[in-house]
């Protein structure tokens, strides 16, 4: 130990790895000999406060992400190889699914997006930049009484970018039907369904049903009335507040109840990024290739081949 604080550990390993201050240089300029300089970046390794990572080109699996291509018609497909844990799996997922991404931002104007970890994750794994002519607008409305993983996320993605947000100010669903209609006649609503037709690229992940479900709030006061004569096995995936079955068609009911971006024009972006990382939504990721509603798609070769046997099984 060498009895610094964590800031000056901190301020010691920021010259080190970020300025490229050899030892000595860092040794003068705070007085203190070389050797506690030394165990001081080994400390600020140990302790966290110094993170090293090495980045490495993950490799892809061509021969699926043709037979993905062929079968789904899709315009991109990424599909990476699965390497020895899950945590790697998903950390890679996420990093390359954030640069695939910010790719196509680079020629974008407008974005759209909802909310989730996974989402969060790759906005995290952006590289920042200053772009005054983007904008990041939320598709549809705010999930009530909910869990902070469905908190919207245009704020922090714009933060990214030093960019603009457009922050949708209406709940995801209404029970009533006339609700919807009458904010619709709203300015702002208005507003948003220009903007709705103007969006270049989005970027999204899918839900289960479970990820209905344990949404407790939705359970008591909306999923009696919001899901009428569904019935919740035939219940594949979820994707912008919109239940949908394996074979890709939406609960078409549910619409009328949804504040936000409409199907038809969701179906009109060019860009629809679709990034997939856990194992057991190959239900959800088939119906909705099968929707159409996916353009782009990041994933992994386990998923990837669990997708094709099931679509197998369910031609």
């Amino acid at each position: 130990m060498t009895l610094l604080t964590d800031e000056q550990l901190a301020n010691i390993a920021q010259d080190y790895f970020l300025s490229q201050l050899n030892i000595a240089d860092i040794s003068n300029k705070y007085n203190i000999s070389r050797y506690l300089i030394t165990k001081a970046i080994e400390e600020a390794k140990d302790k966290g406060i110094v993170k090293i990572s090495i980045s490495q080109s993950p490799k892809r699996s061509q021969k699926l992400e043709n037979e993905f291509q062929r079968i789904f018609n899709l315009k991109e497909v990424y599909i990476l190889e699965d390497l020895e844990t899950k945590n790697q799996d998903n950390e890679v997922i996420v990093n390359y699914a954030a640069k695939q991404i910010q790719n196509y931002t680079k020629s974008a104007h407008l974005i759209g997006l909802t909310w989730g970890t996974l989402l969060k994750d790759i906005i995290d794994n952006f590289t920042e930049e200053t772009r005054d002519d983007l904008t990041f607008i939320q598709l549809v409305g705010q999930a009530v009484n909910t869990s902070r993983r469905k908190n919207q996320l245009t704020q922090e993605a714009a933060d990214k970018f030093n960019a603009k947000s457009l922050t949708f100010p209406a709940p995801l669903y209404s029970i009533n039907p006339q609700v919807v209609k009458e904010l619709k006649t709203e300015p702002y609503y208005e507003y948003f369904a220009k903007k709705f037709s103007e969006i270049d690229l989005l970027f999204a992940s899918i839900g289960t049903v479970q990820s209905l479900e344990s949404d407790q709030f939705f359970m008591d006061y909306y999923a009696e009335n919001l899901l009428k004569n569904v019935d919740s096995l035939q219940i594949a995936g979820v994707i912008f507040g919109r239940p949908y079955d394996i074979n890709g068609n939406f609960y078409k009911p549910i619409d009328s109840h949804i504040c936000g971006i409409s199907m038809a024009d969701i179906m009109k972006i060019p860009t629809r990024f679709v990034v997939v990382k856990n194992r057991f939504k190959e239900d959800a990721l088939l119906g909705a290739l099968r929707s159409g509603v996916i353009t782009h798609l990041v994933t992994n070769s386990g998923i990837a081949e669990r997708v094709l046997r099931k679509n197998k099984s369910f031609i």
